[in-house]
């Protein structure tokens, strides 16, 4: 039967492929090719906005819980050490930035829900993974600031969701949505209610729709562009331990009677009993009307941009819930794909109001909890 399914899916994809008109899935177009990233007007005062609401909204978290949050992706499911292995056979156009160097990278992740607010597992929602990659090559440039300065740092970040595309779609629905989810903080329902009488009223609830799972199951994207190295792209992970996507654990659903951590639950027992490994693949673009960074809501068609294998990610058994560890990645990690090698710059307008917001967002966190954000530079010096 699996055998069928796949051929019938890979006759439907080629179909596609015959069909479209995007150019051919290997005509790659260049990160800075005219078109790829269009900025919007007023997009600084936009994404000062942004940040103004996000900080309203950690205040908001604060005076309840007498604690700072990050903006979004506030509670921990689980944090694990573990491998990035970059393969030496890569062929040159996915040997790029980081990956254009074979070898062995410690890494460190964390599991979270995304809501900006503390939320029952029981409640459908987005789910994500930040990762930080250590040891990352000194020949790699790094991303300048406006005054022309780059962070003396060996770090790289990714930022994943288990959505292929991002409902915030660009810097002015990012400006709309924030400011109902400000408004309506304290009840999801008039929230829910709020966002049902927008145009793209299908789009805003969708995450509501994603399938509340065992977290270790789950596929996590980028969501929006990136560059990658001569190109850009969209990059994923997907889990590939048969003990990852068997039934047990894909198929594991959330009931209104669990706790309301069952998922930390769930993966505290995973990584107490099996490892856990990642294929980390990318999609790259070739023509930004397929392919295109300024909305993020699209998601690329696999038969346009298939996806290929750059590297694998591997969590060993481990405690994924140690206090100590949790504490210090919520109090002392910073995490931004803008303070990282200039071969995966952030494209699109969703990335672009992500530079003004995270560093906003640290520095509020960072007074409100007396407590130094800063880059860790080691693995070790994670808990």
């Amino acid at each position: 039967m699996e055998a069928i399914t796949d051929t019938a899916s890979n006759a439907w994809t080629s179909t596609k492929r015959a069909l479209s008109s995007a150019p051919p899935n290997d005509a790659y177009l260049r990160w800075d090719a005219q078109g790829v990233e269009q900025l919007v007007p007023d997009e600084e005062t936009k994404t000062d906005k942004v940040a103004e609401i996000m900080n309203r909204m950690q205040r908001h978290n604060f005076d309840q819980h007498r604690h700072a949050y990050r903006a979004t992706h506030v509670k921990s499911q689980g944090i694990v050490k573990g491998t990035l292995t970059v393969p030496s056979d890569l062929p040159r156009h996915l040997a790029q930035g980081l990956f254009a160097h074979p070898g062995s990278y410690p890494v460190c992740a964390r599991y979270a829900n995304e809501p900006v607010f503390l939320q029952s597992d029981t409640v459908p929602g987005p789910r994500g993974m930040g990762l930080k990659v250590f040891n990352c090559p000194k020949s790699e440039p790094r991303i300048t600031d406006d005054a022309g300065n780059n962070e003396e740092s060996n770090t790289q970040d990714f930022l994943f969701n288990n959505a292929p595309m991002l409902e915030l779609t660009d810097i002015d629905t990012t400006l709309d949505i924030m400011a109902l989810r400000e408004k309506h903080f304290d009840n999801p329902i008039a929230l829910s209610a709020a966002t049902k009488l927008r145009t793209d009223a299908l789009k805003q609830n969708a995450p509501g729709m994603l399938p509340n799972t065992n977290i270790i199951s789950h596929g996590m994207y980028t969501q929006s562009a990136f560059r990658f190295g001569d190109y850009y792209g969209h990059m994923a992970l997907f889990p590939i331990l048969d003990e990852q996507t068997n039934p047990k654990s894909s198929t594991q659903s959330v009931s209104s009677s669990d706790p309301h951590n069952v998922l930390k639950d769930w993966l505290f027992d995973y990584f107490n009993h099996q490892p856990a490994k990642y294929e980390f693949k990318i999609q790259l673009g070739t023509d930004p009307a397929h392919h295109p960074t300024e909305d993020a809501s699209i998601v690329w068609d696999e038969a346009t941009a298939p996806y290929q294998t750059i590297g694998y990610i591997e969590f060993p058994v481990q405690n994924s819930f140690d206090h100590e560890r949790r504490v210090f990645w919520e109090d002392h990690m910073r995490l931004d794909p803008w303070r990282g090698l200039e071969a995966h710059r952030p494209l699109g307008s969703v990335n672009r109001v992500r530079r003004g917001v995270y560093a906003k967002s640290t520095k509020q966190r960072d007074e409100l909890n007396a407590r130094e954000s800063y880059d860790i530079q080691h693995v070790d010096e994670i808990p």
